[in-house]
């Protein structure tokens, strides 16, 4: 999936072994510099017009107010969009599937922590980001930040347990199939709950050795977690609490000349099934068997001992190589977002390839809405969100949002109002910058391991 970060802790952290190498560097050092300029080819007249006006109404709200709102206190379904092109966060209603504003955060994220603590009777109210070098916690209302999670490594990949006690990070991915020195990868536990004197410190670690730690994801009951280790060609089986491993899975056999290499996985919402996207080829940036992806099934009812059950490869239909999935609720379908060509369908009643859709461009991930009924896919080459019913699958609407759209997930939050926010969103869409800008760990086409 992608090379993310997860910053790290505030607190003692409990590791299995204290002669680990020296971490690398954190922060900036950590950012991608082969992120593009959205605004290289100068700005759409259109952007334009609608950027002043929102400047003009913002800044006379700023006069008048100085901005405010409570945001309300009744559930309100919404998605959230981060525009990795222009760092701001763009507002949807998801009954409505409107617009409801662009406000400027100064960060973002590609794979927000989003498959649980969406639905419509969750109140986390928290977004768990990965940026360089770390996890940041943000509040949904007031957009502040309330935690920065260090974990020392460049990918870091989030997931919050369903009751909302732990965030899990798997740090590390991997650029080759052979460690460089003495170089460690790890799987930390964090303090989630916000109620708590150690929100945001880390609880537990495991120092994995130089395996690659790639995705993690979680069943309904919070007490498994499942771990990708792409150069350890391995699916991970974890326990929560006790945080530790229980198993670890051989990832199979190549379709390729090359390796496997499991990079993103996705559990169902029942726990009945693992996605596992596999990159087919071989690791490093000039690879020389070039990847050209796969999608596993597996059957995870019995969580410490995965058994995959079937592969979907080009034989089947796969267009492309896909970077991650999000599986239906029902567990009739997953959803693969396989770059540059679409969002793919796989019946998994029939564990077949169904079909392509068209959602105007190239997107790496998406998220379900509260009611879990429709998928959010931002597109970000299109500036916009394509919204799939999962009913029909089929594009149902499309809502325009902020620059380079890339990570999504879903609340019952909105923030508040802030007239000045609002200001260096629309300035931001002109392409001037505040602060330092902090960079996605995955832009272009760098969304993977290795």
């Amino acid at each position: 999936m992608t090379d993310d970060c997860g910053c790290g802790t505030n607190g003692a952290a409990s590791s299995a072994s204290d002669d680990a190498a020296p971490r690398p560097a954190k922060g900036s050092e950590l950012a991608n510099d082969d992120r593009r300029n959205p605004f290289a080819d100068g700005i759409d007249r259109r952007r334009l017009l609608q950027a002043s006006g929102t400047v003009g109404a913002a800044t006379a709200l700023a006069g008048c107010s100085g901005g405010g709102g409570d945001g309300g206190d009744e559930p309100a379904p919404t998605m959230f969009v981060f525009n990795n092109g222009d760092r701001t966060l763009s507002v949807i209603d998801t009954e409505t599937d409107e617009l409801l504003t662009s406000t400027f955060l100064g960060t973002t994220a590609s794979f927000p922590a989003n498959q649980y603590g969406t639905g419509l009777d969750d109140t986390h109210g928290v977004f768990w980001l990965n940026v360089p070098g770390g996890v940041r916690a943000f509040d949904q209302r007031t957009l502040e930040e309330l935690a920065f999670v260090e974990t020392g490594y460049g990918p870091n990949y989030p997931n919050v347990t369903p009751d909302g006690e732990h965030l899990l990070i798997a740090s590390g991915g991997t650029t080759g199939m052979e460690p460089e020195g003495d170089e460690e990868h790890a799987i930390f536990r964090v303090d989630a709950d916000r109620e708590s004197d150690t929100f945001g410190e880390v609880t537990a670690e495991i120092e994995t050795g130089y395996v690659g730690p790639c995705d993690m994801t979680l069943g309904p009951n919070g007490d498994y977690a499942f771990v990708v280790d792409v150069a350890d060609e391995a699916v991970r089986v974890l326990s929560v609490d006790p945080f530790e491993t229980v198993n670890r899975v051989d990832a199979g056999e190549p379709v390729t000349e090359g390796n496997v290499l499991p990079f993103m996985c996705t559990a169902s919402f029942d726990g009945e099934l693992l996605l596992v996207e596999n990159g087919e080829g071989t690791l490093g940036g000039e690879p020389e068997v070039a990847r050209e992806g796969s999608e596993s099934v597996w059957d995870i009812s019995d969580p410490e001992n995965p058994e995959e059950i079937a592969k979907i490869t080009r034989d089947d239909g796969l267009p492309g190589m896909p970077i991650t999935s999000e599986v239906a609720p029902d567990n009739t379908a997953a959803y693969l977002f396989i770059p540059g060509e679409g969002v793919g369908v796989i019946d998994l009643e029939a564990n077949e390839y169904e079909t392509t859709l068209d959602v105007g461009g190239s997107s790496i991930a998406g998220a379900w809405g509260p009611d879990r009924e429709k998928l959010y896919v931002p597109v970000q080459d299109a500036n916009q969100v394509a919204v799939i019913d999962h009913e029909s699958r089929e594009v149902a609407d499309t809502v325009e949002v902020g620059e380079a759209p890339t990570g999504a997930v879903a609340g019952t939050v909105r923030p508040e109002e802030d007239a000045v926010s609002s200001i260096q969103a629309s300035l931001a869409s002109l392409g001037i910058t505040f602060g330092e800008m902090e960079a996605s760990w995955c832009m272009d086409d760098h969304c993977y391991c290795g």
